[in-house]
């Protein structure tokens, strides 16, 4: 029988050294969420400490770096009027309790796996705790990820979305070679380089992450594909 989660890497956080994992889920039951599809999840979590104690204590910087929706670093009003929506308590450690003695499964296992399905990286954590090789062993189709480590991470360009919370912001990711994903508080909030999210309720939810493949970062200069915008909730 196929298992339904592997661990495809563990090592040094690429933030702050500490150890971390990343656990691939859904490879035989597929996420029942209904606005990303049948994406494969990543789970970017602390080795050695479940999930939501790494969010009291501050520890979760391993893994979400300086995501300024982090309840550490929230601060009500600055970027949105609610830290992260992730509850760290409900699927992150439930797949870290039952996952984190797993090996780790070589490339070749990994890729035999996912074999051309689209892939979310980061489903919790920001890819860029990880090293930039464990994205390219699952790159054979577009995915979907997000990373507010976009000022020092600019490999993960062709990989992933710059999450920014101003036109300020995406215009910096834009240089360093970034598509921005951009939440706001405001529908008609948008610059002539940006659409609404087509999977998000405001743009009539009229297709999934799965099919969208819009969150797959750049191309390259000759991208002509508009950033994308979200409204906060």
């Amino acid at each position: 029988m196929k298992a339904n989660t592997i661990k495809i890497w563990e090592g040094p956080s690429k933030l702050d050294g500490a150890p971390i994992m990343v656990l691939l889920t859904g490879i035989a039951k597929s996420s029942a969420n209904t606005k990303t599809g049948d994406l494969l999840q990543t789970w970017i979590l602390r080795l050695d400490k479940a999930p939501h104690h790494a969010v009291k204590d501050g520890s979760d910087a391993s893994v979400c770096g300086n995501c300024p929706l982090r309840p550490a670093l929230f601060v009500k009003g600055e970027v949105s009027d609610r830290p992260c929506y992730v509850k760290t308590f409900q699927a992150p450690l439930s797949t870290w309790k039952a996952n984190r003695g797993l090996p780790v499964s070589s490339p070749e296992t990994v890729r035999a796996l996912v074999a051309g399905r689209r892939v979310r990286r980061g489903s919790y954590g920001d890819p860029a705790a990880v090293p930039a090789y464990v994205w390219d062993n699952l790159a054979d189709r577009p995915g979907t990820g997000y990373t507010h480590q976009w000022r020092r991470s600019p490999e993960l360009a062709t990989q992933v979305m710059a999450s920014v919370h101003t036109t300020q912001e995406a215009t910096q990711a834009h240089i360093l070679g970034f598509r921005t994903f951009r939440v706001t508080k405001n529908a008609e909030d948008l610059t002539a380089n940006e659409i609404l999210c087509p999977a998000s309720k405001e743009a009539g939810a009229r297709t999934t992450c799965e099919k969208c493949n819009l969150c797959d970062g750049s191309r390259g200069p000759s991208d002509r594909r508009k950033s994308i915008v979200i409204v906060n909730h």
